[in-house]
Parts: structure tokens; sequence; C-alpha cells
């Protein structure tokens, strides 16, 4: 497995590369190589723990904002960092048209709405949860006595996402940059827990 997960890393990090440098630049591939001292349990990050997945997923994946080589916070998925509203509690994030997935169909508001859902659903066990205890609802979510649908994320509709908060979090830039990612909302309803677990079954 662990061969066929850093292939799939490998993978998804020519397709990010060629989708953002453009055509011009496909004929000037170059190669990464990646050493895991240990193979990967899974490259879901709704349900990853160890060293090894959070190594493989931080290199293939990306979320609303990241941090550029100057370590400047910077728009990632989103078009751009957005300011909060509703006393700092409500955040309003458009995607950018061109993101896609590594088969080629395009991150949608619904693919982050699926991530954190999925992750506070108790049924999940996920064992970084707590990372969206400042959603709306969360603890009610979390202790099984709302549905998943209530926590305070949606889609407005394919490329807007907002997210509500129970209270204004200061480093909350740094928590969208650096744990707040999506999973592939159609990958995750074919594959269900197998969802990530080997190359066949993970976007």
């Amino acid at each position: 497995m662990k061969h066929k997960l850093v292939v799939l890393s490998m993978a998804l990090l020519m397709s990010v590369t060629l989708s953002a440098c453009g055509s011009s630049s496909a004929s000037h591939h170059k190669a990464l190589n990646v050493t895991l001292p240990d193979e990967p349990a899974t490259v879901d990050p709704n349900t990853s723990y160890d060293t090894n997945s959070a190594s493989l997923i931080n290199q293939t994946m990306e979320g609303l904002y990241k941090y550029n080589g100057d370590n400047k916070l910077v728009a990632g998925m989103a078009t751009k960092v957005v300011k909060p509203t509703n006393g700092g509690k409500t955040y309003t994030f458009t995607l950018r048209k061109d993101a896609k997935w590594s088969n080629g169909k395009p991150v949608t508001a619904n693919d982050f709405v699926t991530s954190f859902r999925r992750t506070v659903d108790p049924k999940t066990k996920a064992q970084f949860a707590s990372i969206y205890d400042s959603f709306k609802n969360f603890a009610g979510v979390q202790s099984g006595k709302l549905s998943p649908d209530k926590l305070g994320v949606k889609a407005l509709n394919a490329h807007k996402l907002q997210i509500q908060l129970s209270r204004p979090v200061p480093y909350f830039n740094g928590l969208v940059a650096t744990k707040y990612l999506p999973v592939n909302a159609a990958a995750v309803k074919k594959y269900g827990k197998k969802f990530g677990t080997n190359a066949e079954t993970s976007v």
C-alpha cells in the first residue's frame, strides 16, 4: 500500500503543478522523490492520525488558505483571504473555479462541507475532531445530540462556502490554512470507510 500511496501522491502533485503552470510548462516535468519512514495508514484527512499519513496529506492537499515561502498567509483554494463578519463569527469564502481534484472534477463547497461534518460526526471517530470546536453547534453534533448537518458550515452554492462560529477565534486563519481540508464528496459516498485507504479509493 505504501508504494501505491506514494505513487498517488506524486500523481496528485503533478496534477496540481500542471494545473497551476498551464500548458506552456507541460513539457518541463520534474520528478519529486518523497521518502516516508513507514507506511501511511490513510490519505483521508478526516480519519488520519499518524505522522506518515499527515505528511502525505500535507504534501498532496490544499485548503482554503496556505502559507507561502515567506510564511505569509495567502489564498489557497479560496480566491482571497476574507474578513469575517457578524462580530468575527461568520466567514464566507469563494472557491477558485480552476481548483480540481486529481480526477479532473472541480473542488466544490460541498466537498468542504462533507469533510467538516464527517470529521465532527461521532460515527467517524476522528481523533482530531476538536479542531472544529469553535464551529456553531460543535458540541451538540460531537455528542450525537444534533445531526451533522447542524454544524456551522454550509454551501451557499457550488463555489461559495460559509462557516459560522460560536465565538470569534483570533487564530482561525491558521486553522483554515493548515487543518481544514476538503474531501471528494462523491468518492466518500462511493467508497465509504474504504475511502483513502489505498490508491484506488483515493481522489
